[in-house]
């Protein structure tokens, strides 16, 4: 079995929405890229990261944290190197790599 711990951003925080509403956030963590890296220290095989600003708003919001993410992490995981070489990243492929 492989489990993929996800990272969900909102105001450039770890949180986790109740039943999906934006107004209603716990906040796990100030740090996602210590938490990624603590994902990743775990043995994680993968990341799924969501940008949920940029759901809602339909452009990346929280672009900054996820390049500092894919960059801490780029030595463990092939495909978060090649994301991190890509600048500037277009907003499809963004939505890609957070949804």
């Amino acid at each position: 079995m492989l489990l993929i711990p996800a990272i969900d951003l909102k105001n450039g925080e770890c949180v986790r929405l109740r039943q999906g509403r934006m107004d209603d956030v716990t906040v796990f963590s100030k740090d996602p890229v210590a938490m990624a890296q603590r994902w990743a220290d775990e043995g994680a095989e993968r990341l799924h990261v969501v940008d949920l600003d940029g759901a809602m708003k339909g452009e990346p919001i929280n672009l900054k944290v996820v390049e500092a993410i894919a960059k801490a992490i780029a030595s463990r995981y092939r495909s978060a190197a090649a994301f991190a070489t890509k600048t500037p990243c277009s907003a499809t492929s963004m939505r890609a790599w957070t949804t």
